[in-house]
């Protein structure tokens, strides 16, 4: 398979058209005419991510975030940064794909990932555009208090702790979820009357505003909130090209430690 038979078949199925203006999903770099026969699938193209890559003779990183995402005005060859990863990309011939908020607002997308790993049915999309296009998901669970909900959280997305923002004394019913930075849909939260916003990178008058609606936020971090559509990306693709080799890339240690 052609790389630019890949990006044909991918780019139906999540389009380019969708994403947001500041993005840069789409090709990164690479031959359009490359055979691709060993796919690495990953959130963010580190050092871990390449090495492996290289180590292992993977033809394309398939990224969710962007690797190139502000214009280059250089590349220059530095110890630990984007360049010197770009450039030891193209030396080994290793193509990279980023696809970022398009994946984000389609119905199967990132936030629906988590939505399921939570174990929500029945959901509704959050702040919803045309065509089942939109971000997060919010659905309504039986009954509980939200101490009990939290605790089943931890167990369900396999976290040591979670930054909590809001009143956990009370019971609660209808969940939203984000996965990626949530602040900027807490007013869709307040307007569809959730109880609960699972996301990440709340701030400080975000926080607020979720308080003064009786919002609880829940941060479960930006990588713990994205994690979950690798697999079913892998799958996804996997079930069309069964001849390629497709892995998932996770990092080995967690983004953060709360003591």
């Amino acid at each position: 398979m052609k790389l630019k038979d890949f990006i044909s078949w991918y780019e139906k199925l999540v389009p380019l058209e969708i994403q947001e203006d500041f993005d840069n999903s789409g090709i990164q770099f690479g031959n359009l005419n490359r055979e691709i026969n060993k796919i690495l699938i990953s959130l963010d193209l580190d050092d871990n991510c390449l090495n492996r890559a290289i180590r292992e003779k993977y033809d394309l990183i398939f990224t969710h975030h962007p690797v190139i995402f502000h214009p280059l005005k250089n590349i220059i060859e530095q110890d630990n940064s984007v360049n010197t990863r770009l450039i030891s990309a193209i030396k080994n011939e290793i193509c990279i794909y980023s696809s970022h908020t398009n994946l984000d607002s389609v119905e199967f997308g990132v936030s629906d990932a988590l939505a399921k790993q939570l174990g929500l049915t029945n959901t509704k999309i959050l702040d919803s555009h045309k065509n089942n296009i939109g971000y997060g998901k919010y659905a309504d669970i039986e009954e509980d208090f939200a101490e009990n909900f939290i605790c089943d959280l931890k167990n369900k997305l396999n976290l040591e702790s979670v930054i909590v923002y809001g009143n956990t004394n009370r019971k609660i019913k209808r969940i939203a979820v984000l996965g990626g930075s949530g602040g900027h849909l807490i007013e869709n939260c307040i307007d569809t009357n959730c109880d609960v916003f699972v996301s990440s990178e709340f701030k400080h008058d975000e926080q607020i505003d979720a308080q003064d609606n009786n919002l609880i936020l829940i941060d479960i971090g930006h990588y713990e909130s994205e994690k979950f559509i690798l697999e079913p990306l892998r799958q996804t693709i996997q079930k069309s090209f069964p001849d390629i080799k497709i892995d998932v890339n996770y990092l080995k240690k967690p983004t953060r430690k709360i003591f």
